[in-house]
Formats: C-alpha cells, structure tokens, sequence
C-alpha cells in the first residue's frame, strides 16, 4: 500500500472517529459536518473528497460493522446466527448513544434499512436454491429482515436493555432468521396451533 492509500484511509479512520464520538454528545440530526471535521481535525474541504456528506460516511460505518460482524462466527456451524445476533447486540449495547442517536433521525434510518436491506437480500439470493416454492419474493423477505431487526433494536434500547445479550441473540435467530426462511418455505410451511387439524 502506498502512502497516499495510507493518508486516505487514516482521513476516513478519524472522520469515522469524530462522528461516532459526537453521538454520545449530539443527536445525530443536529451533528455538522463542520463539527466532525473539526472533532476530527481534518479539513472542512478534505471531507468532500472523502464522502458527498455525513449519511454516506455513517453507512459506511455501519456496513464496515455488518462485514466484520458476519466474518467473525463462521466456525459456529448451526450457531451461526445465533453468534451473528449476539456480536450484533454486544456492539449495539457498546454504542447506544450512536444507535439511539441515528433511531431518532427518520431520514438516516431510511437509509441505513434500504441499504441494509439490499445487503440482506444479497445474502437470501445466495441460499434461496435451498427452497424449493419462494412463498413470497426475496425482495420483501429482506425488507421484512431488516425492517425487524431495527424494530427489535429500537426496542432493546427503549426498554433499557432489558433482556441481556444471550437472549436477544436467540430471539435475532428465531425470531427474524428462522421465522423468515420458514414463512419462505412454501413445501415445508408450519401449522400453527390455532389453525385445527386437517
């Protein structure tokens, strides 16, 4: 790597910094761009050649997380959602200030599901050959996925972390990963108890 990668990639290291420090002062709404390159001592112009404004670098936190969350629990086997759930909420009880800050701006969380949400659905595409009828498209099981998840998140915190981690991790598994993939799969479609016997 050359140093001209190495000052980019220190520029959007600080950037990230400074933005994610701010939350724990500022809701997310209210924070400039001026206060995180100020925060971050970088320049106010050096921004701009980084990122069009502050939403694109937040994603770009938050999809640098989902990489790095996804990439640690491979050698789970059966578990792995159950592990990708808790280092997902281990991280959102690390960051409340951030979450709590980026779940009150209406604007942002748009974003953040619509492009979480084709991250979702990119994985769902990759492991759909394994159902056999698709009740429903993809598309819609992925902005269920998400739609869930930051309901289940916004939740947590409202409630004051409540439930500790291991539980939440469960519920992320059952709940949003196997409820999903079992109301996708049409051949193998659950009874539920209220429904009677054939």
């Amino acid at each position: 790597m050359n140093p001209d990668d190495r000052r980019v990639l220190r520029t959007r290291r600080l950037l990230k910094k400074a933005l994610i420090e701010l939350t724990d002062d500022k809701e997310y709404e209210e924070i400039t761009i001026r206060d995180i390159t100020d925060h971050a001592d970088i320049g106010y112009a050096t921004f701009f050649r980084h990122y069009d404004g502050k939403d694109d670098l937040m994603l770009e936190i938050f999809t640098e997380t989902i990489d790095e969350i996804e990439s640690l629990p491979v050698s789970h086997g059966d578990r792995y959602f159950e592990q990708e759930g808790y280092l997902l909420f281990e991280h959102v009880s690390e960051n409340q200030a951030l979450y709590r800050s980026i779940l009150d701006s209406q604007n942002f969380t748009r974003k953040f599901r619509d492009h979480t949400k084709k991250m979702v659905q990119l994985h769902i595409e990759g492991h759909i050959e394994h159902v056999a009828s698709p009740s429903f498209p993809v598309e819609i099981a992925a902005q269920h996925m998400v739609s869930s998840l930051i309901g289940l998140i916004d939740w947590w915190l409202a409630n004051d972390l409540v439930f500790p981690i291991e539980r939440m991790a469960m519920i992320y598994e059952r709940l949003i990963i196997q409820g999903t993939w079992h109301a996708m799969d049409a051949e193998n479609s659950l009874k539920l108890p209220w429904e009677g016997t054939d």
